[in-house]
């Protein structure tokens, strides 16, 4: 029912009074989530926030009552396994998001601790099927995102070292993202639920944690081409057809490259500028510094040797030049010869 039973008293507004006669249900999400769960530049991170508020709601327990009198007699989980079991397709769908945004959420979630993805291996009506994702909660580091205030200094403990853990018999080792390179051991979980630690050492363990920078280093590419298609409005970029798709992708490669690779110094026109300065001002580009760049490249005449410089110098530039760049094309436009050409 959409409706509950109408007020008995009124609060003297008639919206307020309706509203209060709607029962709503669903999700919810606490407005310190816009300050705790957020991209590395800062802004909130929506898709995430989203996400994890449909995650805690089907996490929050179930009123069981008497169907004659109406009295609690106990609280139930909403799902059937453990852990709630989800694929990043139903999420996808579910919010409107393509696989890929919903994947980068999920696994942005889990690098900050607040959950944790567990692969199964599970049967379905005689069916087996492998790398199931089922996602856990982690009740401690959701509760220091929402309450921060709460927490002894003010601040967000980092999340702690989780084993790797493998369930069934055919579930695949998912690594933990964000953990050190310190081994803890493997969980393994089987038919008979006999619990079995493995201590591994040092040297059995370094054919995983080799490529973990590597990996630490992929997920911040992911997440900043994420960052930079938001704040170039990339596909309405790519939807104006006048503009080549490979140099457009050129330019958030580029953008990319710059702001996800640390470095001390970045060279720009033979000029060494700190990192520092030239990420904060690549993350500030929007569509309209980007159409000004698209747009110089097709006026330019002449033989450019170094592309990928040259466009280096241009997304620097960008920012302080756009607005003479515009003015200068109005007055030709206005007062010069390009009168003769409208």
């Amino acid at each position: 029912m959409g409706y509950k039973k109408t007020f008995r008293y009124s609060t003297g507004n008639p919206i307020v009074d309706k509203v209060g006669t709607m029962n709503f249900t669903g999700n919810v999400i606490p407005m310190v989530w816009f300050k705790t769960i957020r991209y590395p530049n800062g802004a909130p991170h929506n898709n995430a926030i989203h996400i994890l508020a449909d995650i805690v709601y089907w996490y929050r327990p179930k009123e069981e009552r008497d169907e004659e009198s109406g009295r609690l007699i106990g609280m139930k989980k909403k799902f059937r396994d453990d852990y709630l079991q989800r694929s990043y397709d139903q999420i996808a769908d579910t919010f409107g998001l393509s696989k890929k945004q919903a994947t980068e959420a999920v696994k942005a979630l889990e690098k900050m601790g607040i959950i944790k993805r567990i692969f199964k291996t599970i049967q379905v009506r005689g069916q087996i099927l492998n790398n199931v994702l089922f996602i856990e909660l982690i009740p401690q580091r959701l509760y220091e995102v929402t309450f921060p205030e709460e927490i002894e200094e003010n601040t967000l403990s980092p999340p702690k070292e989780i084993p790797l853990s493998v369930e069934g018999e055919r579930g695949i080792p998912e690594k933990r993202e964000g953990t050190t390179s310190k081994a803890t051991g493997l969980s393994l979980k089987g038919e008979t639920n006999t619990k079995n630690i493995i201590e591994i050492t040092n040297k059995d363990y370094l054919s995983i944690n080799q490529g973990e920078t590597d990996m630490d280093q992929m997920d911040a590419i992911e997440i900043y081409t994420q960052i930079v298609k938001e704040n170039i409005d990339y596909e309405i970029l790519k939807a104006d057809m006048k503009y080549q798709y490979e140099l457009l992708d050129e330019l958030v490669e580029i953008i990319v490259d710059v702001v996800a690779v640390q470095r001390k110094s970045i060279r720009i026109s033979g000029v060494d500028y700190p990192y520092e300065l030239v990420k904060g001002k690549f993350l500030k580009l929007n569509s309209g510094h980007i159409r000004y760049v698209l747009d110089s490249m097709e006026k330019t005449t002449t033989h450019i040797a170094n592309i990928k410089a040259y466009l280096l110098t241009a997304l620097y530039n960008a920012p302080n030049t756009i607005s003479n760049y515009y003015s200068a094309e109005v007055n030709y436009y206005e007062y010069g010869n390009g009168r003769n050409e409208v």
